[in-house]
Parts: structure tokens; C-alpha cells; sequence
């Protein structure tokens, strides 16, 4: 059974100084929501790190000429932190009670692609990450967002994040990101499948990050140990280019 995924593509394409980086690919994508509502993922953090960017991932027909997304990260502050813990579902918050939260991160309405947050994560805790390509903001009118979800298949789903295997739910506001943060309280467990798709960039080390407009070309690919080698599927692999960059690659199977 394949899990799914941590896969780094190299566009949009970035430069690090003295900085190691993993970009977190939720895919492959599986089904269309479109809705004044938005979807995303949640974790129990396996170690400590930091979300230097995000980006809402493609997918979704509906939204296919959308150039704008909506983002946010929150942590759970209500959970148990020695054992692991679910957060409350939607039955749950239709009945009055509550997931409290603390908001890390909220982008509203701002140009599709890669956007810069440095958020630390802390180990044990809990988080969440929602968000989509989302329509044109009309004030006092819901805004569509185009939620892209993974094709995950039966069984517990993980992302290698931080270079840990992690299992990962799928979180849900009845809310569109692009009006404004999620109201207190309201983001809730949805379920074990259909993450919604958000990716991150995972850095250790600086977080300045510049983009590279141009472009590069693939000179090797060399295993943990410096061996050339071919793409194949888990195991850390590192992609140099002519340019001088390194990329560091994983897919979980």
C-alpha cells in the first residue's frame, strides 16, 4: 500500500543560505470541494521544526484560473500532549462544544504560490493547516473556496515531515479562509482521508528565501552516503544541478 507523500519539486525554485530544506508535496490529488468552506490537514508534531512556507496546491477544475489562495496554521492548545489525542469532530461542534485554538499564520486573499510564514512547530503539540485557491473576494459575500483533497485510499495516511513519518487527519472549518481567520474554537477532526492539500516548506537553519527565476538543469542524483544512483522510492535522495543547488527528495511507500 503506498503512503502518501513527500515528494520536492523544483518549481518555483529557491535558494538557501546555510539552510537544509524538505518541501512537503501533498499528493497526488483526488477529489473537488468547492464550497464557502475550507479544508486541510492535522498532526501531532513526531519533532520541532519550522514552516517556512506554504502554498495551497492546484487541483481543483473549478478553480483553475483562480491566481489567489488563503492559508492558516493553528495550533490546538487543548489536547493531550503525553498521549495521542483526536481533536473534536463536526457532530461535536454542531452541538456547542469547541476545539480551542491559538492561530499561528493566516493569509487571506494573497497571490498563488509560495508564502513565507516561519512558523516553529514543537514537538507532541497539535496543529493544523487549511486552505485552497480561493474565488474573488466580494465584501459580504462568501467566498468559494476551490479545496483540492488527496487520493489516499483506504489505512492510515503519513507525510514525512521533518524526516519524520507522520500520521496525518484530515481537519475542516465550516468557513471560507478567504473572509478572514477561522472563528474560535470552530476547526474541527474530519476524518482519517481527503486531507485537503496545503504544501509546506520545512527548513532547519535560515529562513530567508529567495526565488530563482532561472532556469537549472539536473547534474546527479547521489544517495545519504555520496553513491550516484537512480530515482527510487524510500530513501532520502539529493538532486544536484549545475547551478550549484541541492535539492533533498523522499517518496513513502
Amino acid at each position: 500500500m503506498k503512503k502518501h507523500l513527500l515528494i520536492l519539486l523544483s518549481i518555483p525554485l529557491f535558494s538557501f543560505s546555510q539552510i537544509n530544506c524538505d518541501t512537503v508535496m501533498v499528493d497526488p490529488a483526488g477529489t473537488e470541494y468547492t464550497h464557502t468552506r475550507t479544508r486541510g490537514y492535522w498532526f501531532r508534531a513526531n519533532s520541532s521544526f519550522t514552516i517556512s512556507a506554504v502554498k495551497a496546491g492546484e487541483g481543483n477544475s473549478l478553480g483553475v484560473n483562480a491566481t489567489h489562495q488563503s492559508i492558516e496554521i493553528i495550533q490546538f492548545t487543548n489536547l493531550n500532549l503525553f498521549s495521542d489525542t483526536i481533536p473534536l469532530g463536526y457532530n461535536d461542534i454542531i452541538a456547542g462544544l469547541t476545539n480551542p485554538h491559538t492561530s499561528l499564520f493566516h493569509a487571506q486573499n494573497v497571490p498563488l504560490g509560495w508564502v513565507t510564514c516561519n512558523i516553529p512547530i514543537i514537538q507532541n503539540r497539535y496543529y493544523a493547516i487549511l486552505g485552497a485557491k480561493n474565488n474573488t473576494v466580494v465584501p459580504g459575500i462568501g467566498t468559494d473556496m476551490y479545496n483540492s483533497t488527496l487520493s489516499s485510499g483506504s489505512g492510515i495516511t503519513k507525510l514525512m515531515l521533518n524526516g519524520d513519518s507522520t500520521v496525518f487527519w484530515r481537519a475542516a472549518i465550516q468557513e471560507s479562509l478567504a473572509d478572514g481567520p477561522g472563528s474560535s474554537g470552530q476547526f474541527f477532526h474530519d476524518g482519517p482521508h481527503s486531507q485537503g492539500r496545503i504544501h509546506t516548506l520545512i527548513c532547519t537553519g535560515s529562513t530567508s528565501i529567495e526565488e530563482i527565476t532561472t532556469d537549472k538543469e539536473l547534474v546527479k542524483i547521489v544517495d545519504q552516503l555520496g553513491r550516484e544512483t537512480k530515482n527510487k522510492s524510500n530513501s532520502p535522495l539529493f538532486y544536484i544541478y549545475n547551478d550549484g543547488t541541492t535539492e533533498k527528495r523522499i517518496v513513502v511507500e
